[in-house]
Formats: C-alpha cells, structure tokens, sequence
C-alpha cells in the first residue's frame, strides 16, 4: 500500500510540473495566431445559429418529464398556462435546480 502511495504521488509531482509548460505557445506559432487563422471566416461558428436545431434543442431536456414537474409544482404550471414561462424545462434550468424542486413527487 505504501508503495502505491508513493508511486501515486511521485506521477502526480510529476504531471504537476510537466502539464503546465506544455500548455504554453511555442515560439513558431506567433502566440497560435497562424493556426487560428481561418475560423473567423466560419459564419456558423460566429453567431450561433447551430442553437436553433431540433438536434440541439432536445439535448438540454433529454429525460426530463415536464408533464410530471407540472403535475407537482402547480405554480410552474400556471406560470406556464399564463405564458411567464416557456415551459417547465424552462423553468427547472433558470429556476427550479437552484430553488431545490423536486422533478417528481
């Protein structure tokens, strides 16, 4: 056990001081300006738009029943017949997980 520990802590001491150095520019690079060049001319990269798909809309909500969060937090549900909320997903990721509700009764 002593001899997992040590050989524990010598790789950690060691990939302490080895992660930090490689994670600096090398001079040939100018500071990474040559190999960023060109992303900024990628329109779907600058404004996002790759948000508005139905692939990447259903991610945030993958497993979440909103119809059993609006059947135990009646406030959300007339939050959201009102039209204040967009919907209980909604609602659970601004407001519920910090609030502390519960996703079923």
């Amino acid at each position: 056990m002593k001899a997992y520990l040590a050989a524990a802590a010598l790789s950690l001491g060691v990939l302490s001081a080895v992660g930090p150095v490689s994670a600096q520019p090398r001079p040939d690079y100018d500071d990474y300006g040559y190999r960023d060049r060109g992303y900024r001319d990628r329109g779907d990269y600058d404004d996002r738009r790759y948000r508005d798909r139905d692939d990447y809309r259903g991610r945030a909500t993958y497993g979440f029943d909103e119809r059993e969060y609006l059947r135990c937090n009646p406030d959300v549900r007339r939050a959201v017949a009102a039209g204040q909320m967009e919907s209980g997903a909604a609602h659970y990721r601004v407001f519920g997980r910090r609030e502390g509700r519960r996703l079923s009764c």
